[in-house]
């Protein structure tokens, strides 16, 4: 069972950042359930968690993180799309810096990975990101000095700044199939 995690506060942005997740979860197969950021979750119940994004200015999540303190102790794996890349980055104390991006860029892909295999353009909706990391995660993939795709070193976590949904979608596809 997978896991899809809305970081939207209003229910009408869900149409725009967690329908899209849903399509391609049902297109793969997979049987899922829908939970709210603010929702307390267990989530050893599920193979896999994807926190999906949400609008430029929503930022009401973060005032939750305290709610997915339990994934630092998961041990399936994770996908964070924009405000779940934000969640993991905080969840393993990686500092946020203001980067503000809308629009469709280039990321080079940086270290070999199952989610991205060669360069592309995505499509890039957010205000905070990474430029440094600490330790515990590993760049694989980056636009320009943005490190817009990340893998947590001991987990099979990964966050992705940009919004795969909109241009690559196998990129959800090949989080599904790990």
């Amino acid at each position: 069972m997978i896991l899809i995690v809305s970081t939207c506060r209003y229910s009408l942005s869900e149409e725009e950042f967690v329908r899209p997740i849903v399509e391609i979860v049902q297109d793969c197969g997979f049987d899922y359930e829908v939970r709210r950021y603010s929702e307390r979750i267990e989530p050893s119940e599920y193979s896999k968690i994807i926190i999906c994004g949400t609008a430029l200015r929503d930022f009401d999540y973060l005032i939750y993180i305290h709610n997915f303190t339990q994934l630092i102790d998961y041990d399936g794996t994770v996908l964070g799309i924009c405000a779940g890349y934000q969640i993991l980055a905080k969840l393993f104390s990686n500092e946020l810096e203001e980067v503000k991006k809308i629009g469709v860029y280039d990321v080079k892909v940086v270290k070999d990975n199952p989610l991205i295999d060669k360069d592309t353009r995505s499509y890039f909706l957010h205000k905070f990101s990474l430029k440094k990391t600490n330790e515990l995660l590993e760049p694989l993939a980056m636009q320009n000095d943005e490190i817009c795709v990340f893998k947590v070193k001991s987990k099979e976590f990964y966050g992705v700044s940009f919004h795969p949904e909109v241009l690559n979608k196998e990129i959800i596809v090949n989080f599904l199939r790990l």
